[in-house]
Formats: structure tokens, sequence, C-alpha cells
């Protein structure tokens, strides 16, 4: 994992967006999926109840685009995280792939330097950072260790926390 020493929320939180913002923010076609699945979607309430006290000080910055499967398929999940736990997810939307540049992975700008800084692989990619602005941990695209994402951020929470 790269080190980063700072994170500083202040500045992120000016440059990013609610869940709920991206949601609403997106085009009616994927608005509509999103929406979908989040009315489908049930939440695993062991999870639940183990991320009220993992994540009440933390901060989940979400790199998702509207283009990205596993965007979508996370992003109505962060939503009933953010409003069921009050989590604190802000969201880079809006990424974009640089095809036509063998060098960068990511096009810079619209996509935030976070992202090249930040070394994100894949998207989505969640970072959670503590109130002191530390990297705690990352979780990279889904689950694949447990079933959902919720005990997937379980997961990746419990040995740092």
């Amino acid at each position: 994992m790269p080190v980063i020493i700072m994170v500083d929320l202040n500045d992120i939180r000016s440059r990013t967006i609610t869940v709920k913002e991206y949601i609403d923010n997106l085009d009616e076609k994927n608005k509509d999926i999103l929406d979908g699945m989040y009315k489908e979607y049930n939440l695993d309430t062991n999870a639940v109840e183990e991320l009220k006290n993992l994540t009440k000080d933390l901060t989940v910055v979400v790199f998702s685009a509207a283009w990205c499967g596993d965007c979508k398929r996370a992003m109505p999940i962060m939503l009933h995280l953010e409003e069921k736990i009050g989590l604190d997810v802000r969201v880079f939307s809006g990424i974009k792939t640089a095809p036509l540049d063998p060098n960068r992975q990511w096009a810079i700008p619209p996509s935030p330097q976070e992202i090249d800084d930040w070394e994100v692989k894949a998207i989505p990619w969640f970072e959670f950072i503590d109130k002191d602005g530390n990297r705690v941990a990352i979780l990279i695209e889904k689950p694949t260790v447990k079933d959902t994402l919720e005990e997937e951020i379980v997961h990746v929470l419990q040995p740092t926390i």
C-alpha cells in the first residue's frame, strides 16, 4: 500500500459529493438503474451493526463513474450505509480513463489528481480515512473475501481499527 501521511479531509469534502448527490446527478437511465438496485437491496444486518462502531470516526472516499458496472453495484449499497448508519462517504465522480495515452490509466482532469497520487488501479476504489487524515484501509472494486460489500468493509476494517 502506498504511504500517505496526511489527507486534508476539508479539501476532499470541498471537491466531492455524497452518494445521494452522486446518484441524483446521474443521467436518467443510470439513475433509474441505481434507484432500482437501491430499492431491491437488503443490507446484511450483522455487518451493519459492526460497521456502526468500525466507521464512526472514518470518512470513506470513493472513486466512481457511471460507466463502471462494479460502481453501479456498489453505490446503492453505499447509499444505504450513508443513510442507515450515517457513514461519511465522499465521492469523486466522473472518473475517466485515458485510452489513447499509453503512459496514463486515468484522464486528469476530469479525474482528480488523487487518482494518480493514491495509485488507484480500478474503480470503485474505497479509501477509509480516519479523522486525522490517515489512510486506515482500502477496498478495491468489489468483495473478494466476503459475500457482500458491507461484510467486505467489515473485513478490511477489523484488522486496522
